[in-house]
């Protein structure tokens, strides 16, 4: 059984605060509530008479001052205490004991505690609380003041424990706690002195404290003896108490909250060697290479940069050399140019573009110093990254920012080499495609060589015994040596089926010399080329008899019909001059040729509704001021959305992220054993494809679907091996498949939850292109009901599949969240299965390891408290934090998440 916090142990060592005075002769006063002597220097090794001492004198104590000669991190270490003039009811016992007896009981010790009449008597053999000792009995036996408080619990405790409650013996064994006598003082860098007026100059907690020590000061000063008088007592007591319950409450919240302790210190942190810069693409790095800006290079690496100084006789003392490596940095002297070179020669950095919402939010590589130069600018302060890297990132180059880590340790930088290099993800966790896709000028270029664009690249030639045109062969070269030869025009679609291929068939080095040939020629080409566009060019003659022959149906849904239509792209296709940027994929669609020769044609309004009266101009003749005026709303609709509903994507993200934090995958566990599958019937190939890499049963035996047979299993419904039913705390790889060999990490459950968490975020910002055109989904009749396809609905649908289930089963969830993301992205069916097994519970263990699961019903938990269950430190920082002391209290040793082993000093993979 836990034991609650013996208060008086813990300030048995600890040094008294007496007096609630902060400052004395312009210092923190030296038994005050930020005294130096009480709780370490505020300086590293700097007494308060203001003399540095050093580290070599660590340990001593000043003679003059008595401050410690220690670092100024003790003072986050140091506690101390105020000891009060009288016992107080424990806060923290208080609240457990109302929260298991009750109502009854917390009125009845509300009424003792904050009145000085009331009395305690025993009536019949139970116990009640009377504000008119008078009225009763001489007979019947008394108690009052704290004695009274104590008679209650104990009774009511005993009552219980009688009628069989094992709970209470809790309390019982902690009876001693119920009283307090010192109130305990966190280190004052948990509580800071705020910056501003005199007024304002301490928080909250620090004025609780002063207010507790100014009524002990005044309680000093009192000549009367207060335990004889029992008003008297009353007024301080229920001063003293209430501060005390007030501070209580105080240091719960600044445990909680985006701002507090927990998720503002421990589950966030800003660090050092990091910086922040612009981005803009270098088309001549490779694949695993980035260039830093030379200034931010000099800040990184200052202090190897300082050291090589040192060695090379350029400076003797270290400060001087760092001095000098700033005046570089303010002066923007190229002069360590070299250097900086020389030492980023084997570095390696991570780069981060913000929100980051998956893995790929985060990618490492090697490090280049860049020093360009223009007439504006002497030197260019921006970080140039590869083209390919966009798509992982979701960046573009239009003022996006990204920042840098160094790592610092040679482990830590062995894993950015393993795990984070552009090289090492190329696959994307989510659903297993190529996160490194050509676009743009690369597909327009390599688009225009294979259709034979060029004049002096159309003679034939004979390659790997094909005949093809020397365009075809010099995209043919951009692939493997021993790669099948392509001889069709190549598109976006075209060239990521021939990458995926490759992928999937030859290793990651020479993937990645594919793609930094085919980006070399895609620039190349694309530029030689010599695209520019034009409004004249793009105007088309005889639309009128077009749009007359949309707008003459009565019906607004079969116009609607019609725009969308083959016949009205094919017009496009055959006038548009500028078609070939849609047909290879590099930028655009037909929707938006269509709105810009045209027609812009039918727009939603505020609530979603498509509006029945079209805008039948298009963009290039112009509108009418009152088609302007209507298509204002549905674009606004899209910024609104934008802005109202990214704040609850992001935290439903979040919230999935510490649900699955503990979810892990065993690599070297090959089988659990478990008897029970899932059953998924594969209504298409796309969902067929999302369960490659699974373990299915045929006969008995377990089969393996892969991408050679996974359209065998179409029209089927499948027993799937699942983590739902995985039998070990950490699943193991049979009932997970084979996907962990492409992801390349064992934390399944962030991968999860991250991957639909982008998900989220991106159907919200999706809204923000539309511009309140109308968009009708394709697997409807187009002539039903007139409504906007809600892609905001979507997320509200998965909000609500993940919070609340009814009588939904486990089935049901997969099937839920499944159809509400893959209607827009493809996503890797075992990731809802990995969120729903952590949905599923038996009391405070995870329905899945309990033993005789069988004969047991799983209780469902949403994402907002299933992180509570899951550690303690989570359950802290999100959900209500009081509650959950107290459940931490009564179920000890319930909680062993990953962060709670960081927390304690462990490795995350501690047992």
């Amino acid at each position: 059984m836990p034991k609650l916090l013996d208060f008086e142990t813990f300030c048995e060592d600890l040094k008294e605060i007496t007096t609630f005075k902060i400052i004395d002769k312009k210092k923190f006063h030296s038994e005050g509530l930020f005294s130096e002597q009480i709780f370490g220097p505020v300086k590293n090794y700097t007494c308060q008479c203001g003399t540095y001492h050093g580290a070599s004198k660590q340990g001593g104590a000043c003679k003059d001052c008595g401050v410690d000669i220690v670092n100024s991190d003790e003072r986050r270490k140091r506690f101390a205490k105020i000891k009060l003039p009288f016992m107080v009811v424990n806060p923290i016992f208080y609240d457990l004991v109302v929260s298991m007896g009750g109502s009854n009981l917390k009125t009845a010790l509300d009424l003792l505690m904050k009145n000085e009449k009331s009395v305690l008597y025993l009536d019949d053999g139970s116990y009640a609380v009377s504000i008119h000792p008078e009225s009763i009995p001489s007979s019947y036996r008394t108690w009052d003041k704290l004695e009274a408080i104590l008679e209650l619990v104990v009774g009511f405790t005993n009552n219980m424990i009688s009628s069989g409650s094992e709970d209470w013996k809790i309390v019982q064994e902690n009876l001693d706690k119920l009283f307090i006598r010192n109130i305990i003082i966190l280190p004052p860098d948990l509580r800071p002195m705020a910056k501003g007026s005199e007024r304002n100059k301490v928080d909250k907690i620090n004025r609780y404290y002063v207010q507790i020590l100014t009524n002990k000061e005044k309680l000093g000063e009192t000549v009367l003896d207060i335990q004889d008088r029992k008003d008297l007592f009353y007024d301080y007591f229920r001063m003293i108490q209430r501060d005390v319950n007030e501070l209580y409450d105080n240091i719960i919240v600044k445990l909680s909250k985006k701002e507090g302790l927990i998720r503002g210190n421990i589950l966030g942190k800003r660090i050092d060697f990091s910086g922040r810069a612009v981005i803009i693409p270098e088309p001549l790095l490779e694949v695993d290479e980035c260039e830093l800006p030379y200034i931010m290079v000099l800040e990184l690496f200052k202090l190897q940069i300082a050291r090589r100084l040192l060695d090379i006789g350029r400076f003797k003392l270290l400060n001087r050399a760092i001095d000098f490596v700033d005046d570089c940095i303010e002066s923007h002297n190229p002069i360590l140019f070299k250097i900086c070179t020389d030492i980023v020669k084997n570095e390696v950095c991570l780069l981060n573009r913000q929100p980051t919402l998956h893995r790929l939010g985060m990618i490492g590589f090697n490090i280049k110093v860049s020093l360009s130069k223009n007439e504006f600018n002497p030197i260019t302060s921006v970080i140039k990254i590869h083209p390919l890297a966009c798509h992982g990132f979701n960046a573009d180059f239009d003022g996006d920012q990204m920042a840098v880590y160094i790592p610092i340790t040679e482990e830590t930088k062995q894993e950015v080499r393993e795990k984070f290099l552009m090289s090492k993800n190329f696959t994307n966790p989510a659903n297993g495609e190529l996160t490194a896709r050509p676009s743009q000028d690369i597909i327009l270029g390599i688009y225009m060589l294979t259709k034979n664009k060029f004049p002096d690249l159309q003679g034939e030639v004979i390659y790997k015994n094909t005949k093809m045109t020397e365009g075809m062969k010099i995209f043919n070269e951009c692939l493997p040596e021993n790669y099948p030869p392509i001889n069709l025009p190549i598109t976006e679609k075209g060239l990521m089926i021939i990458l995926n291929d490759i992928n999937d068939r030859f290793s990651e080095d020479i993937l990645a010399q594919v793609l930094d040939n085919i980006k070399r020629k895609g620039f190349m080409y694309s530029t030689l080329y010599g695209v520019t566009m034009s409004l004249d060019s793009c105007a088309v003659d005889k639309i009128g008899d077009i749009q007359e022959s949309i707008y003459k149906l009565e019906d607004p849904g079969d116009q609607l019909a019609t725009i969308s239509s083959k016949k009205i792209k094919n017009f496009l296709r055959q006038n548009f001059k500028y078609s070939y940027m849609i047909e290879s994929g590099a930028r655009g669609s037909w929707d938006q040729v269509r709105q810009l020769i045209l027609t812009r044609g039918f727009i939603s309004n505020f609530s979603g509704q498509i509006l029945p009266t079209p805008i039948k101009h298009n963009l290039i003749d112009g509108l009418t001021p009152q088609e302007f005026f209507n298509s204002t709303y549905g674009c606004r609709k899209g910024l609104l959305d934008v802005a109202l509903n990214t704040g609850t994507s992001g935290y439903l993200s979040r919230k999935l992220i510490f649900t699955c934090t503990n979810l892990i995958l065993n690599p070297d566990l090959d089988d659990c054993g478990s008897t029970d599958y899932l059953e998924v019937y594969v209504a298409d190939e796309r969902k067929a494809e999302m369960l490659i890499f699974r373990n299915h049963l045929i006969d008995g035996k377990l089969h393996q679907i892969t991408k050679e047979n996974y359209q065998d299993v179409i029209g089927k419904t499948l027993l799937l091996r699942t983590p739902i039913f995985c039998k070990t705390p950490e699943i193991c790889c049979t009932c997970y498949g084979d996907l962990h060999k492409k992801i390349r990490s064992k934390f399944i459950g962030v991968i999860a939850a991250q991957s639909l968490g982008e998900c989220n975020t991106q159907l919200v910002l999706r809204t923000f292109h539309t511009s309140g055109v109308a968009e009708v989904d394709k697997n409807r009749d187009s002539k039903s009901a007139l409504t906007q396809m809600d892609i905001i609905g979507d997320l509200a649908s998965a909000s609500k599949a993940l919070h609340q289930f009814k009588d939904r089963t486990y089935e049901d969830i997969v099937d839920d969240l499944y159809v509400i993301y893959n209607r827009r992205r493809r996503i890797h069916h075992i990731h809802f299965e990995c969120i729903v097994s952590q949905l599923m519970w038996y009391g405070f263990q995870k329905w899945r390891l309990v033993e005789d699961r069988d004969n047991k019903i799983p209780e469902y938990h949403s994402v907002q408290t299933v992180p509570s269950y899951e550690s303690w430190l989570l359950g802290l920082a999100f959900s209500n934090p009081k509650r959950h002391i107290l459940r931490g209290i009564m179920y000890d040793g319930m909680y062993h998440g990953i962060m709670d082993r960081i927390l304690r000093g462990e490795r995350y993979d501690q047992k």
